[in-house]
This record gives C-alpha cells, structure tokens and sequence, in this order.
C-alpha cells in the first residue's frame, strides 16, 4: 500500500487564478528571527527590516496610475499581477493578504500528483519570497534562519471575510501577549 501524502492546498483549486489568499509564514521552531514586541510595538532586526523592504515591492497602491508599476511580476511581463494589501510582520511569523490580478486568463487545467511550480501562483511566490529572505541571510552569514517548510494559505472568499482578516492583521501586534505564536 502507497502512503498517503497529506493535501497542503485545496484540491482541484487554481492557486494562480485571480483572488486574494490570507498567507502565514513562520520560522522554523519558532524563533524570533524578525525583531521584537516592545510596548505594543515591532522593533524590526535586519531580517525583519530585509523582509519588510521586500513586502514594501509588492505593496499596492491604490493612488498610483498602474497600482502595479513596482512589482517585478509585472516589469517581467509575466501573465500575472501579484500585490500584497495587508501585511505584518510578528517576531517569529508574517502575514499577508496576497492579491492575484491575471492579465491574461486562462481556463485552469486540473492535474492530479505533485507537480511543478506554476508561474504566477501563490506557490511560486511565496517559494520566491522565502528563498530570496533565506539567501540574503546566508550572504550575511546569519546561518541560524530557517523557514517552517511549507506555508499556511486561506482563499478569501468574500469582503466579509477579507475585512475580519485585515482586522485581525492589523491587531497582531497588540494582540502579542495572547497569542499561541508568542512561545
């Protein structure tokens, strides 16, 4: 008998259709790679402040003519637009709301098993994000910083929804002391 592999996504989903998806990322075991809670307040590290700079990339902006004008996706011509509307920062973990806009769309092809990486999608990103936070540390010779593999993903699946997500985003940070994160 074949061991099962446990479903990390949401079967038979497009994760690189158009939609804004609730992301988490953590450290692995944990650790406050990213700064610290004081008085309410995130007091960045260099990882944190190297993280944020590179969330600052993707940030839309609603008052520009093209909201998209800084996001490499979108300099690189690829088909999809990626923002991110909501975010922070916590000492061991991040959020984000991440928003796909396709240029172009393509009816989505459904395959069963593992697969590559798809342009565009949620995957591809966040293995973008993580791995370029992950190299810099290495050329910094900060080797004690490691992702949690994998990510945590929620598809947003309505204004209400998105509304109480940006809330509890926007919260985190003096929410700290009760939160299960804060080992």
């Amino acid at each position: 008998m074949y061991k099962r592999h446990k479903q990390y996504r949401l079967y038979g989903y497009d994760y690189a259709q158009d939609g804004c998806y609730f992301i988490t990322l953590v450290t692995k075991d944990r650790l406050h790679h990213f700064g610290e809670i004081i008085n309410d307040e995130l007091i960045l590290n260099k990882i944190g402040h190297f993280a944020q700079k590179n969330i600052n990339m993707f940030l839309y902006d609603s008052t520009l003519q093209n909201p998209f004008a800084n996001n490499p996706y979108f300099l690189n011509q690829q088909p999809h637009l990626i923002s991110i509307n909501e975010f922070v920062i916590m000492p061991n973990h991040i959020h984000l709301i991440v928003e796909i806009v396709n240029k172009e769309y393509k009816e989505p092809v459904f395959v069963k098993g593992l697969q590559p990486l798809v342009k565009g999608s949620i995957s591809s990103f966040i293995n973008h994000f993580k791995g370029k936070i992950k190299r810099w540390c290495t050329d910094n010779n900060i080797t004690d910083f490691f992702w949690q593999r994998r990510f945590h993903d929620r598809i947003i699946r309505d204004n209400k929804e998105y509304a109480r997500i940006k809330e509890y985003i926007n919260t985190n940070i003096v929410n700290w002391d009760k939160d299960t994160e804060n080992i």
